[in-house]
């Protein structure tokens, strides 16, 4: 197992701010300039960054000059064949080849792992791709990140979090190859930490829904990091709060120093946050 280089931190967690909606999702609210944005989330000092190689490329400079690491999204998962819109449909595709992601030097390679599809062909397709990945990966000291959500017509939105479905899930993440699990926070500590313990591989959150506050979104960061999690790879609900900077510095607080909510955020002005689907 690789996790070295995502989570060599003196906590040995990580904060990962996701950045690779410009592959679904085009220009969405919030990301329509891509150094603003940039720029407010590494005016936080995360640890690491989640974005797509082409994306890493560009900015090549600027991450290194602010010393932030990066993780690279190797498959593309999308909701419509239009540009930035969503039209219901499950289309998921690898991207990019582990050669070329290597050439980039990342701290980790990140894929999703999509339950609930209709198309048994492309969640074939899509456990296959984990599993050359895996090995494609082995001995290169970059690990492989799996994704596993609850994203297909066949599961409920309100089963994405379910702590029997997220269980599973988790399961065979590591079983097809993941290094680390990016995995949706049941919503408890209690629901949450069995499923961390039973895991072999480090267990990561992601966002989930992107509603609420972000007071709200921290808490769900202490639980999970409560619940013995390792840090999180969270991207809307950050750069689509009011003060990015702020948010990121907050949750490098509670994932490095263990800092409570309170200690680590001012409830006087909870920024909103826009809904949508997270990652």
């Amino acid at each position: 197992m690789s996790t070295e280089q995502l989570l060599d931190t003196p906590s040995g967690n990580a904060v990962v701010v996701a950045l690779d909606h410009g592959l679904s999702l085009g220009s969405p609210d919030g990301f329509h300039n891509p150094d603003e944005t940039l720029d407010k989330v590494l005016a936080g000092e995360p640890d690491a960054v989640l974005v797509g190689p082409h994306f890493a490329r560009h900015y090549q400079d600027r991450l290194q000059e602010a010393g932030v690491d990066v993780v690279l999204t190797a498959d593309v998962v999308t909701f419509s064949t239009s540009p930035g819109r969503d039209d219901g449909e499950d289309l998921w595709t690898p991207a990019f080849d582990a050669e070329f992601l290597e050439e980039l030097d990342p701290v980790g390679v990140k894929v999703v792992l999509v339950f609930g599809r209709d198309d048994n062909e492309t969640f074939r397709k899509n456990i296959e791709y984990i599993g050359e990945l895996a090995e494609d990966l082995r001995g290169t000291g970059v690990p492989l990140v799996v994704e596993p959500v609850m994203w297909g017509e066949r599961i409920p939105d309100q089963l994405e979090t379910d702590a029997d479905y997220v269980a599973d899930a988790m399961r065979m993440g590591w079983e097809f190859g993941a290094d680390i699990l990016k995995a949706p926070y049941t919503g408890s500590v209690e629901s949450f930490e069995p499923l961390v313990e039973n895991s072999p591989v480090p267990v990561m959150i992601l966002g989930g829904a992107a509603t609420g506050t972000t007071r709200a979104m921290l808490e769900s960061v202490e639980g999970s990091m409560e619940a013995g999690a390792r840090g999180l790879m969270i991207g809307r609900t950050i750069w689509k709060s009011d003060n990015p900077e702020r948010t990121v510095s907050a949750l490098m607080d509670i994932v490095h120093e263990g800092a409570s909510v309170e200690e680590a955020w001012d409830e006087a002005e909870p920024a909103t946050i826009a809904s949508g689907r997270e990652s």
